[in-house]
């Protein structure tokens, strides 16, 4: 498991938008955004499944799932790698939609939590970040 540090919580939290990637049962790529995306604790993030249906088939024939958050004014992001669970009905999702409409202000139909065991995570280098910095990752001074 990767602990999930300080900046990738700021990144997600300025975000609140991801793509979530997962693969259908016969071995195509699916890309779903999800506008839930929150940390649950040092080693989970989550999203609500609101309208997810070919998510939801994917991750119940393989729980492997690929997300990637980047925060647009700053393009700092990361890629989170792990394996999903669904909660219903359960400790998990009470707290998750709790914390969702709590934040939000607003209430929806929810069908499930989608909890993410992170197993890794990478960060998503911008090419106009890494542009302006030279080989050592020290930022250039542009005139």
């Amino acid at each position: 498991m990767t602990a999930i540090t300080s900046d990738m919580r700021a990144v997600i939290q300025a975000a609140h938008l991801c793509f979530a990637a997962t693969v259908t049962p016969d071995g195509k790529p699916n890309l779903s955004p999800k506008g839930t995306i929150r940390v649950w604790d040092d080693d989970h993030i989550f999203f609500l499944d609101i309208a997810s249906p070919k998510t939801r088939a994917n991750l119940e024939h393989s729980p492997f799932i690929e997300v990637n958050v980047v925060e647009q004014l700053s393009r700092r992001g990361y890629r989170f790698f792990g394996r999903a669970a669904f909660h219903r009905n359960n400790d998990v999702f009470r707290e998750a939609t709790k914390r969702i409409y709590s934040e939000e202000g607003t209430k929806y139909p929810v069908d499930s939590v989608v909890l993410i065991e992170v197993e890794r995570a990478e960060e998503v280098v911008s090419p106009r970040l890494s542009a302006h910095q030279d080989r050592s990752g020290d930022a250039l001074c542009l005139a």
